[in-house]
């Protein structure tokens, strides 16, 4: 009865949870980045997410963005050992949906795993969906379409849609033939596609198509498929020996992107087909691309740019991220969310606003950010692409001296209280939790808040770290909560977790206070840090006897609009009489921990430093590392084993750093 009861519990603090998230039309759960599929009963990865056009939410505007209610995407087989066999699935458009209440919709399943269903792609307007059907072996691979009801708003309570008749085969890949990757034009008359139809040189090809949605039926213009020669009949070697695949329309309908290995490393090229596939002349959309994997493209609704995925700072040995290519100008951004690779987009083809009218295009994209696995996620470029806003940041204590005390170096914490200048309130942006009008009732001004959390995409942070956890007793009704969630007293997150009480969902928000002024703009947020890591790491880049400015970041609410300011201390360390080193650790994570734990150490000088571990007598258990060092913070972990190997007790240990006459020591807890 009891677990049963804890089950209960831990539901309802998540929905609980959801409900203190943004309002459901607004956009931005982390400002630019909306997980989407994560927590869903569909445990394994998900691939080639696809928009579904017409049917829709909000009304295009700062306040309210304009979003696809559903999306497509790939799922491995949930039946064990077929996992490889792919599914078709739909879910909300939102993030994190399944937490929300909306479980994913099967459209193309086989429940025995036999048949694979693959390579999503929605018309413009919602109504038919192409997709690919192989099996296990990938022997062949056929094209189909099929036709569902547009359906309603999910959030409404509207559902998916029904099918609508039969599949309509395009492609038939009967005799070993692989068609793969369909794309529609914008008025869905034709299909483009790629097809090893002429043995193994991979090609494109295109084909009319005539689809009557009231008869629910379609047809094949066989007279008008066409194999692409991208502009090298006269050269066959070429065109039989390499690749063209994946392609992408432009929204006009008058060019297709498409990825080669024509030019050596993977690239991607724009194509001006003709009817007959002779003719045709390509460019490539920037003028000296990186010799690495350039893949997915994907057009922006103006087709102004294009989307793909490469190489985090076009580097081979990075992971993926994904890439805005700007046509006219050549000018391109990386978007990243925490480098844990990001692949596949798809644009979507509505247009939303920031507050101060910059205009963008969400997308849909694969990643493996936060530890979440493979899922579908939500972003947009300006958060990464665009120049920050101005923030005033004023920076507490403004110096402070490198302690005497071993294990106590810079107790407490540094707080930094923000405020935005008149430009950036002129720009549509208040420095508080809370987007307005809010909760509260004020007759306040519409503006967009600041993200305050502490995890995936942190907002703020200070040299890069992260704001201290949300305190652990007391009122914390000033974290903006009135306005937040209509409550007048909140209750601080509670160390000794009790899964019956609420507060516990303000476990990762940081510790902040919003201090909200009468006119409803110049309102300030004060963000506390802690002390140790910044101290870390501006010993670690030997930042010390000077005035140091520290980086302040922060992002909006619902675009993640991004801030920056500048906070000014003095790291002093006279109080160590001139010793050679200074040496700063940063406390183990996680703590407790059972049966390895992380943390790092900073040196001002290069030079030999030995980390070691100490029970509670003060007996060495291990030395972890004992070698040379260059100046700089470096991080460092212990499996909690003892020198010989054994596993040593839970307990409190001391684990201490020392370097050229510097030390320091953090306490840690080896739980059970």
């Amino acid at each position: 009865m009891n677990g049963m009861k804890r089950i209960l519990s831990v539901v309802a603090i998540l929905m609980l949870a959801a409900s203190l998230l943004p309002v459901k039309g607004q956009a931005g759960l982390r400002g630019a980045y909306d997980p989407i599929t994560i927590g869903d009963p569909l445990i394994k990865a998900k691939f080639s997410p696809s928009l579904r056009g017409g049917n829709t939410r909000g009304a295009g505007s700062a306040s309210s963005a304009k979003l696809e209610n559903w999306i497509a995407f790939v799922a491995g087989s949930q039946v064990f050992g077929f996992e490889s066999t792919g599914e078709i699935w739909a879910q909300v458009n939102i993030d994190q949906a399944f937490v929300r209440g909306f479980a994913p919709v099967p459209l193309e399943v086989d429940p025995t795993a036999a048949v694979s269903y693959i390579d999503p792609a929605w018309s413009k307007d919602g109504k038919w969906l192409a997709y690919v059907q192989t099996d296990n072996f990938v022997s062949s691979a056929s094209i189909y379409v099929q036709q569902f009801a547009i359906g309603g708003n999910p959030l409404a309570g509207g559902e998916h849609g029904d099918k609508l008749g039969s599949p309509i085969l395009i492609a038939n890949g009967a005799g070993g033939k692989h068609h793969r990757h369909p794309a529609w034009n914008a008025n869905h008359t034709q299909i483009a596609y790629d097809s090893d139809q002429f043995g193994s040189s991979i090609d494109l090809w295109t084909v009319n198509v005539n689809l009557d949605e009231t008869a629910h039926t379609g047809s094949v213009d066989e007279l008008s498929r066409t194999r692409h020669q991208i502009g090298l009949e006269g050269d066959p070697g070429i065109l039989n020996g390499k690749a063209e695949f994946k392609p992408a329309y432009s929204p006009d309908g008058t060019k297709i992107a498409f990825v080669t290995n024509r030019f050596g490393a993977f690239q991607i090229v724009i194509l001006n087909p003709t009817s007959s596939g002779l003719g045709e002349t390509t460019v490539l959309p920037e003028t000296n691309p990186a010799p690495i994997t350039h893949d997915n493209p994907s057009w922006s609704s103006d087709g102004q740019s294009l989307y793909y995925d490469a190489p985090s700072n076009e580097d081979a040995a990075n992971p993926q991220d994904i890439w805005k290519l700007d046509l006219p100008t050549g000018q391109k951004c990386g978007i990243s969310v925490d480098l844990a690779g990001d692949t596949d987009p798809d644009v979507s083809q509505y247009i939303n606003p920031t507050r101060e009218g910059i205009l963008f295009n969400y997308f849909m994209f694969i990643s493996q950010a936060s530890g979440f696995g493979v899922q579908v996620w939500r972003g947009e470029w300006v958060q990464n692409c665009i120049p920050p806003l101005p923030m005033s940041v004023v920076v507490s204590p403004s110096s402070m001296s490198v302690g005497d005390t071993v294990g106590q170096f810079f107790p407490g914490y540094i707080s930094a209280d923000m405020s935005f200048p008149p430009a950036t309130i002129a720009a549509g942006y208040v420095c508080r939790a809370a987007n307005q009008p809010n909760a509260s009732g004020l007759p306040e001004p519409t503006k967009e808040g600041v993200r305050v959390r502490r995890s995936i995409v942190p907002s703020p942070t200070m040299v890069g770290g992260l704001t201290k956890s949300t305190r652990e007793s007391g009122d914390c009704t000033d974290m903006d909560m009135l306005a937040l969630t209509g409550l007048a007293h909140m209750p601080c997150f509670d160390a000794d977790p009790n899964v019956d009480a609420v507060n516990n969902d303000f476990g990762n928000i940081g510790d902040y206070k919003c201090v909200i002024n009468s006119d409803g703009l110049n309102h300030h947020l004060i963000a506390n840090f802690n002390k140790r890591t910044i101290a870390n790491r501006l010993i670690g880049l030997g930042l010390v006897d000077r005035v140091v400015a520290l980086p302040v970041h922060a992002y909006s609410n619902r675009v993640g609009r991004q801030f920056l300011g500048f906070g000014y201390i003095r790291i002093n360390t006279k109080s160590r009489g001139g010793a050679g080193s200074i040496v700063a650790m940063e406390q183990n994570f996680p703590n407790p921990f059972n049966p390895v734990t992380k943390f790092s150490f900073a040196i001002n000088k290069p030079g030999n430093a030995s980390v070691r571990v100490f029970n509670t007598r003060g007996e060495l258990v291990r030395t972890i590392v004992n070698q040379w060092f260059p100046q700089g913070q470096h991080e460092v972990s212990w499996d909690g084993k003892t020198a010989s190997g054994g596993r040593a007790p839970s307990g409190i240990y001391f684990i201490k750093t020392d370097s050229n006459g510097g030390t320091d020591m953090i306490k840690a807890v080896m739980a059970k």
